[in-house]
């Protein structure tokens, strides 16, 4: 693939056009490479107008983030601290800014005002109305990715001349104004796209795609943080929309994949619950997976996001009940009882056992287990990886760095390890070849948005069968009750709310979304009560040197094998006090940045948030 600097000779706009990353095979110019060509010539070829909006997708279309979740209680990195948001110190518009960056709009609004230029010698109506949608909804995306952080931000619809510097300071937009536009961008483009693309075009965004990421986006707004009086209109539209992308994607053959662990693997038309998705292909596209990886098997900064207690436990067993901390009698939840772990052996065996064999399939193959299959070459032929620990006199070693020989370091903070990114077969040079599927919005996901509208509009039991149909998937037993999936105990608006905290928490781990849920919901205090990150860690019986004669060929499977192990809980794996929860719960709005506030405000504090000192209200 050819990349193209294009310049306007105004000097208002440098812009690139990167390589094809996307899914989008249309993308195959034959075009000579030139260091500039004339921005004129770009629309009068109807291959380089499709070329400048898989740019926007380039620029838009999020990839794997190491750090997903590491902002809340449910992972952690590798770090021996926390950051100061978790801690709740210096917290202050300087640290919490976030700074404005029109790149994506600016290009976006240009494309729509050329694509009128363009005669249909050069580009049929149709094309250039698909091309137009399809960038409409990139700038809602891109909006609501400032408006979900911030509230209102300005809204500029018009490409803007940079050498008319008082045209460029643009005062914010009220939340409400920002919203409508939003929701007009995203209601053209479900008007103007197909209910799904065929042939070369595969992978762009399409109807059901832009109905979903609308249930989404009025999910959010009917959410407590948008909507502190819980009014029930919002809940009802974000209801009916949820709904109605449902049923056309359903009609439109996309379908819950059969096999959770397929979703990141599965390429192409096959895979059909990804509505939003970065389709990597080494050598084209890749990732590094050293992130995700534990360190005796890869290199650098290795594994940032694992998986702490709360998370292990958000996933139910395989009979739908549920380990949950947070969980109570009230849901006749099994409730991990910590203390027990170390005073009750039968009990720490039981758990052990639950953790290994009983839990649904998604925790699986969302995180690895000790002593069981790695999908890496650098595991010896005929072994498990053993991510267990050896209790020291200081704290606990990682038994991988025995099985290995490796040294690699101390603990990783935790046993289990994340699966969703790691693409099997690779050994540690080769781990920079990451090939896996990272998807910013499936059908899993709006199953899980419609239950949650449908049960906040009054539709309980719809709510939850639409668990039900997730819980399915996942192979947990039906079990008895109207509704089974040991979904029956929730029946009230509580109770839903309860079951998805933690089933969204399991469902869409490693996807990026668990801090935005807690932000909505306004929720901050069940990480607070944590006060640490705590993990499980599986902990050999013996000392180093016992360790050293373990037949690494064995499974933790097995029930034999288990009893060389126990569970420690470990209530505080970063081993720092200072490590302590205390999220803010005064500033549930970002501020704006103090490069925004000089340059674009003047310094008005009119235009920062009134949680930071400012008089600008995000509710309005």
């Amino acid at each position: 693939m050819n990349n193209f600097n294009i310049i306007k000779r105004s000097g208002r706009k440098f812009l690139t056009l990167s390589a094809c990353v996307l899914a989008l095979s249309s993308c195959q110019l034959d075009y000579e490479n030139k260091s500039a060509i004339n921005p004129d010539n770009v629309w009068q070829n109807e291959t380089m107008i499709q070329a400048y909006l898989t740019d926007i997708y380039s620029g838009m279309v999020p990839g794997w983030s190491s750090t997903s979740d590491t902002d809340t209680d449910l992972t952690t990195d590798s770090n021996d601290s926390m950051s100061e948001w978790l801690r709740g110190v210096n917290i202050s518009a300087s640290s919490r800014g976030i700074d404005f960056n029109y790149t994506i709009i600016d290009k976006i609004n240009y494309l729509l005002e050329q694509l009128e230029t363009v005669p249909e010698s050069v580009m049929a109506l149709k094309d250039k109305d698909a091309v137009a949608v399809q960038a409409k909804f990139w700038r809602a995306y891109r909006y609501w990715s400032y408006v979900k952080d911030l509230g209102g931000v300005p809204l500029i619809l018009k490409s803007q001349d940079v050498n008319d510097l008082p045209s460029l300071m643009v005062k914010r937009s009220s939340t409400s104004e920002c919203m409508a536009q939003i929701v007009k961008d995203l209601d053209e483009a479900i008007q103007g796209l197909p209910d799904r693309w065929s042939g070369t075009d595969y992978g762009r965004i399409d109807k059901c795609a832009a109905m979903a990421f609308k249930g989404r986006v009025q999910m959010w707004y009917a959410s407590k943080l948008f909507n502190r009086s819980n009014d029930k209109g919002r809940w009802e539209t974000a209801y009916t929309t949820n709904k109605e992308a449902l049923e056309l994607a359903e009609k439109s053959g996309y379908k819950l994949m059969d096999k959770f662990g397929d979703i990141w693997l599965t390429k192409g038309k096959s895979n059909t619950e990804a509505l939003i998705y970065r389709n990597y292909k080494y050598p084209d596209s890749y990732y590094d997976m050293n992130q995700y990886l534990p360190e005796d098997i890869t290199h650098g900064w290795a594994c940032r996001q694992v998986p702490q207690t709360p998370q292990l436990l958000a996933f139910p067993l395989k009979d739908g009940s549920s380990m949950a901390i947070y969980e109570n009698e009230e849901y006749k939840s099994q409730k991990l009882d910590v203390n027990r772990l170390s005073t009750d052996a039968a009990y720490n065996a039981e758990i052990l056992d639950k953790l290994v064999n009983g839990m649904d399939s998604r925790f699986y193959d969302s995180y690895s287990v000790p002593g069981c299959d790695f999908p890496s070459l650098e595991i010896p032929a005929g072994q498990y990886f053993w991510t267990s620990y050896v209790k020291t006199e200081t704290f606990y070693k990682a038994m991988s760095n025995i099985q290995l020989e490796r040294n690699a370091g101390t603990t990783h903070y935790g046993s289990f390890f994340p699966l969703k990114a790691i693409t099997p077969g690779l050994n540690n040079a080769d781990s920079y070849k990451g090939e896996n599927n990272a998807i910013a919005l499936r059908l899993g996901e709006v199953y899980l948005n419609l239950a949650e509208c449908a049960a906040e509009a009054g539709h309980i039991n719809e709510a939850l069968g639409y668990v039900a149909a997730i819980r399915k998937r996942a192979g947990i037993d039906k079990g008895a009750g109207a509704i089974g999936y040991g979904l029956d105990v929730y029946n009230t608006l509580e109770g839903v709310r309860r079951l998805l905290y933690n089933e969204r928490a399991a469902e869409l781990s490693q996807e990026n979304l668990r801090y935005d849920d807690l932000r909505r919901w306004m929720n901050f205090d069940n990480i607070n009560a944590q006060k640490h990150y705590n993990n499980l860690y599986v902990v050999f019986n013996g000392d180093e040197e016992d360790a050293k004669g373990f037949e690494w060929t064995r499974t933790l499977k097995d029930a034999d094998t288990q009893k060389f192990f126990h569970i420690d809980f470990v209530p505080n794996v970063k081993q720092v006090e200072v490590s302590t929860f205390n999220i803010s719960t005064k500033h549930w709005f970002g501020a704006i940045g103090d490069k925004t506030m000089g340059a674009n405000f003047d310094n008005d504090m009119s235009q920062q948030n009134n949680e930071w000192g400012g008089s600008f209200d995000p509710l309005k």
